[in-house]
C-alpha cells in the first residue's frame, strides 16, 4: 500500500540505520560494564597479593586474589580502616579531577542513550527522518564532540594513575606498581570503538561534506604578498592574464 511504504525509511536506509543501533547498544553496553567495573584506577602490591581500585562510581575499593575477595568504602567515608590494610587506609580523598571523570562518565553515558533513541527513531518513521534531515549537518558535530569527551577522560585517568593521587609518596613502596585497570578500558575501548562506528554508520555523508569543507577552506587561502610599508601584509589579487613589464 502507497500509504504503507511512505511510512518507513528505505530499506537500504534501514540497514544503515540499524547497523548504527548495533554500534550503539554494544557501545552502551561495555560502558556499563565499565562503569560498574571499578578497576580504573590500580595500585597493585606483588609481594602481598592485594590491590587498590578507584574508580568512577563513588567507590573505592580494595581487593585479595588469595582468597579471593572484595571490599569497598565511599570516597566519604572516614574511617577506611575498618576495610582496608595498612597503607590503604591512608589514601588520598578522592580529588576534583576525579569528581570531574565521575560526571563526564555519566554524560557520556547518557549521550549513548540519546543517539540509540535517535537512531532508533530513523529505523522507525520516515517522518522522523525528514524532521531532522536540515539538521543532520549540526547532529553530526554534536556526536563528534562526545569523542572529544572520551578523550578527555583518557587524560583524565593518566594523569590521576601517574602523579601519586592516591597513597602519600613516603608510604608507597619499590615493588607497589600503578596501572590503568581493566575498568577504564573497558569503558574507553570498548565503548569509543562501536561508537565511532555508529558516527560513521549515520552521518557518512556528512564526515565527507565536512571534509570537503576543509579542503576548500584550504584551497581558498588568500595569499599575502608584502610590498612596500603601506601595503606590507595587505591581500594582493594578481590577475592570471597579467604580463611582466
Amino acid at each position: 500500500m502507497p500509504g504503507s511504504v511512505s511510512s518507513v525509511p528505505e530499506s537500504s536506509q534501514i540497514l544503515t540505520y540499524v547497523g548504527s543501533v548495533g554500534f550503539l547498544v554494544f557501545s552502551l553496553m561495555l560502558t556499563s560494564f565499565g562503569y560498574i567495573n571499578n578497576a580504573w584506577i590500580v595500585l597493585f602490591r606483588p609481594n602481598d597479593n592485594d590491590e587498590f581500585q578507584r574508580g568512577v562510581r563513588n567507590l573505592d575499593c580494595y581487593k585479595t586474589y588469595d582468597p579471593p575477595k572484595i571490599g569497598c568504602l565511599d570516597w566519604s567515608y572516614v574511617q577506611k580502616m575498618d576495610k582496608f590494610p595498612m597503607a590503604f587506609n591512608r589514601i588520598y580523598d578522592a580529588t576534583y579531577q576525579i569528581y570531574v571523570a565521575h560526571y563526564l562518565s555519566i554524560i557520556i553515558i547518557a549521550s549513548q542513550v540519546f543517539w540509540l533513541v535517535y537512531t532508533i527513531g530513523h529505523c522507525l518513521s520516515l517522518k522522523f527522518c525528514v524532521k531532522v534531515e536540515k539538521y543532520k549537518l549540526i547532529m553530526f558535530h554534536v556526536m563528534v564532540i562526545s569523542v572529544g569527551l572520551w578523550i578527555i577522560l583518557l587524560f583524565i585517568i593518566i594523569y590521576e594513575t601517574f602523579t601519586d593521587q592516591v597513597l602519600p609518596r613516603q608510604l608507597r613502596k619499590p615493588d607497589y606498581e600503578y596501572s590503568i585497570g581493566s575498568g577504564f578500558w573497558t569503558f574507553f575501548l570498548g565503548g569509543l570503538i562501536p561508537y565511532v562506528g555508529a558516527v560513521f554508520c549515520l552521518f557518512r555523508e556528512q564526515m565527507q561534506q565536512s571534509q570537503d569543507r576543509l579542503v576548500q577552506l584550504i584551497r581558498h587561502r588568500r595569499i599575502r604578498v608584502p610590498t612596500t610599508e603601506t601595503t606590507q601584509g595587505a591581500e594582493v589579487i594578481i590577475p592570471m592574464n597579467a604580463r611582466s613589464r
